[in-house]
């Protein structure tokens, strides 16, 4: 079974085959510069391993022939893997787990010093029993250095043992079924080597994006704490070199191997250096224990920056499961480099390591603890800018139209065909008519200007990107007359199934309600920002945008006359015209087949999700995540609508009972829209999503963890729950928290000064916390 140990584990206690692959997710360890699959060090690629080692925005781009149309992916890329290690005793095969009898068995993640261990017990065929004992790190001090450890001991039996280390080039992208149609192969192997007395390596590059992979390592093993220099023999190979050694051991003794491996890449530093410094790195670096003791500290410095802590053992292991895949996937070494936020992170192949909209949901947690990596996803938008005006010009529009799904250069990666894998058919993909993500970059600039305070970053970057994007609002929207209102078509909202009307010539839907409202208040907080500058820097932006007084006053008017569609019975509907689709009977449709995709489904029965009122995910409530009942209802009243929290609660309901749920986003954006309206609703939400790849059952996690998600759940419990606003210079804390996790004690970074809070539920609301300071540690105990 697996347990969430009460502070700072997960512990598998026997080997599951068919939940391998979930754990070699959920278990990956990173730095945010490399991550590395949680894959058994004997492994290779099957039906049930599959290890995966991924530089942070690595990409590659490959070009298929799909229903006649030469189409573009550019995908993560799967790099040489460098864990293989094997062993074998004399007259047996190499050791795998698949063929042993396992006597005991243990998996441990020690999320607080990022460390991952295994310890196996087996007999082999001739009942000869043998302890593993692997430990292995992916370095937080050391970006480049990954570190295993592999102990054994021969528990009944001497005789000789052969081991064999091995850096591996066969690898391919090919951890998602449904990609098997696109090419995947990404890597040419440039040449395999050996150097020093215990040195291997192996260069690589991708095939397209050009960018040169240098992989070594060194291995070294101890017999009693002694130094062992067993004769070694290299083997080389085209696309993997092996370091083969034999030794002879007693019963009871045991010899440890210690495989160091170093990898860098073009993206780091130039070509021609990358494997004499892989080389380098590893000549200098120390033994095992001496790297993990600085990535340990690298950690709890880490761990200090995030400090949280709740009386219920059962949520904090959940809160710091998420904090540390945050971590893993956006440490502040990913703050000096140029990457945006994959949905499943980067240790997974699922959605080809692409970038949507999930930084709106890791934003919050970012921003509030490591403010350094936060402004760092907003410069990933904002050199992609030029790319986004390309983008909106040649769609017809002015401004900048950021796409729904991009990767290293900001184009357009969604592909035109999904390949649905019940039928076995193509799929029309119209997805990348989601132009709300430019409204999650605006209102990441907010947010960020908000609780930090950066007037430089505002000043350089922030108020050129929101006004380009506001500019694009005005220039989609248009004016209907008979109504006096402006309308924007031809969308896709947050739900995703919704992409065109039944019997519709063109694709898209009318005046979905999320992204009209996100389009007013996008204009509105442009022009707020912009006035934040000073004069000098307004002129500057009035004069390289061509910008004018004239198109302020035309996007005021857009942002108070924007139009939003109701229902008969005065509640808001997602999009025009979606109240009148057929009603979808969700219960009786999984009784009878399942939990099936319903788009999938649909489509293989020869019919359509487009026809029905029901939705993938949480769409209209996503309103109501990011802004409290109050910010909504004025809103709406600026748009000249009448609000208020019972119009809310039935709008919530009714579309509560019209969304499916086939997304990990949809749980928490309903629990952080429910937080004020109904704590024990949303309380019942916020508990399922935070279980999320935690069970066996969820076979989406093997192909990478949902890391937009956890940062959900985060961002739910700091500004719902937690109630933490930011109001001018200070911080406002109305708390609301259920039951269940009262006190909280959470430490948070507010223009530049670290705060320790203590929240509980019989605290007072609080208009004011503390003023802004230069610096310091301040407990600030809120409760009565």
């Amino acid at each position: 079974m697996m347990e969430m140990d009460k502070a700072w584990c997960i512990h598998f206690d026997h080997y599951d085959p068919a939940d391998e692959g979930r754990r070699e997710a959920l278990l990956a360890l990173g730095n945010g510069c490399l991550a590395s699959r949680a894959a058994a060090p004997e492994s290779r690629e099957d039906k049930i391993h599959y290890p995966g080692t991924y530089r942070v925005g690595c990409y590659n781009e490959l070009i298929t022939q799909i229903q006649g149309q030469d189409v573009k992916n550019e995908s993560i890329v799967n790099l040489p893997n460098w864990l293989p290690f094997s062993f074998r005793m004399e007259r047996s095969d190499w050791f795998s787990l698949d063929d042993v009898t396992i006597l005991d068995y243990e998996q441990t993640l020690h999320m607080q010093q990022g460390l991952l261990t295994r310890k196996v017990r087996f007999s082999d065929e001739q009942g000869r029993q043998t302890l593993v004992q692997e430990r292995r790190f992916v370095s937080m001090a050391q970006p480049n250095l990954m570190a295993l450890s592999i102990a054994l001991t021969p528990l009944n039996w001497s005789g000789k043992l052969e081991l064999q280390s091995n850096l591996d080039g066969r690898v391919i992208n090919n951890k998602v079924t449904r990609y098997a149609p696109f090419n995947k192969v990404h890597l040419e192997i440039l040449n395999t080597g050996e150097w020093g007395e215990n040195g291997i390596e192996l260069l690589a590059r991708t095939n397209q994006s050009s960018v040169t992979v240098a992989l070594a390592a060194r291995t070294n093993l101890w017999i009693a704490e002694q130094e062992h220099k067993a004769q070694r023999v290299v083997n080389h190979e085209d696309d993997h070199v092996s370091d083969y050694r034999r030794i002879s051991l007693r019963e009871g003794e045991e010899v440890r191997l210690e495989k160091i491996a170093a990898l860098y890449t073009s993206l780091d530093i130039p070509e021609d250096a990358c494997a004499r410094t892989a080389q380098e790195t590893l000549l200098k670096a120390s033994d095992f224990d001496t790297l993990f003791t600085a990535h340990k500290d690298a950690w709890q410095n880490l761990w200090q920056r995030s400090y949280i802590e709740v009386d219920a053992a059962d949520q904090l292991c959940y809160f710091r499961l998420h904090i540390f895949h945050i971590l893993q996937n956006f440490s502040p070494h990913t703050a000096k480099m140029d990457v945006g936020v994959p949905p499943s992170g980067w240790q997974g192949e699922e959605y080809h390591g692409q970038v949507f909209w999930d930084e709106l949901f890791v934003f919050p947690f970012l921003t509030f603890h490591f403010p350094d990596s936060a402004r760092a996803l907003l410069q990933y938008r904002y050199r992609r800018l030029d790319t986004a005006r390309k983008l909106a010009k040649e769609n017809g529009y002015r401004g900048a139209m950021f796409p729904w799904r991009s990767a290293s250069d900001g184009e357009e990666e969604t592909p035109p065909f999904q390949l649905n894998p019940i039928s076995g058919e193509w799929m029309e993909d119209r997805t990348c008519l989601q132009r709300h993500v430019g409204a999650a970059v605006a209102y990441n600039i907010w947010y960020y200007a908000k609780v930090t305070g950066d007037q430089q970053f505002l000043a350089d970057c922030g108020a050129e990107l929101i006004l380009e994007i506001a500019r694009f609002w005005a220039s989609i929207s248009k004016h209907n007359p008979a109504l006096n209102r402006y309308e924007i078509h031809g969308v896709v909202g947050p739900d995703e199934y919704q992409t065109m009307y039944p019997e519709a010539n063109s694709p898209g839907v009318s005046n979905n309600t999320y992204t009209n409202v996100m389009a007013a208040w996008t204009l509105c907080q442009a022009r707020r920002l912009f006035e934040q500058l000073n004069p000098q820097r307004q002129q500057e932006l009035m004069d390289k945008l061509a910008l004018s007084s004239e198109e302020f006053e035309h996007w005021d008017e857009v942002s108070r006359r924007m139009r939003i569609v109701f229902r008969e019975d005065g509640t808001i509907s997602q999009f025009e015209g979606f109240d009148q689709l057929k009603e979808f009977d969700l219960q009786k449709f999984r009784e009878k087949h399942g939990h099936q995709r319903l788009d999938w489904a649909l489509d293989a029965m020869g019919d359509s999700v487009e026809k029905y009122r029901i939705s993938k995910q949480a769409d209209t409530a996503v309103l109501l995540y990011l802004f409290t009942p109050a910010e909504l209802v004025n809103q709406f009243e600026r748009l000249g609508y009448s609000l208020n929290e019972d119009i809310l609660k039935r709008t919530i309901t009714n579309h509560l009972s019209q969304t499916a749920h086939e997304s990990s986003l949809s749980r928490f954006i309903y629990a952080g829209a429910l937080a004020s309206l109904s704590t024990d609703q949303s309380w019942s939400f916020y508990k399922e999503a935070q279980q999320i790849d935690m069970s066996p059952e969820d076979k989406g996690a093997s192909e990478g963890i949902h890391l937009g998600a956890m940062g959900g759940t985060l961002a739910v419990l700091l500004h719902r729950y937690l109630g933490i606003k930011v109001k001018s210079d200070y911080l406002v804390i109305t708390p609301s928290l259920p039951e269940a996790l009262s006190p909280v004690r959470i430490s948070l970074n507010f223009r530049g000064a670290e705060y320790v809070c203590e929240i509980s539920r019989t605290a007072e609301p609080l208009v004011k916390v503390a003023e802004r300071v230069n610096a310091g540690h301040i407990n600030l105990n809120l409760s009565k």
